[in-house]
């Protein structure tokens, strides 16, 4: 998503909105970096395009907790 905000579009609010505006596009672009670093960091066979074979090959997945059988009670 491109934000074509100026500072001539910018220049033209009243100074408590342009302090807010700009406040906002420095967080929107803070929130971008930290979406950008995480998605670079994790990637697994399971979340990305890499192949099966770039996982080291004796990594188990994750146990998956499973009910119990046994009823519940005394």
């Amino acid at each position: 998503m491109s934000l074509d905000i100026t500072e001539k579009i910018i220049a033209r609010q009243p100074p408590e909105a342009q302090a807010i505006i700009r406040l906002l596009l420095a967080k929107i672009a803070e929130l971008e970096t930290r979406i950008e670093q995480l998605e670079r960091g994790q990637k697994t066979p399971q979340n990305s395009s890499l192949p099966p074979s770039s996982q080291h090959p004796h990594a188990r997945p994750q146990p998956r907790k499973c009910k119990s059988k046994k009823k519940r009670g005394g």
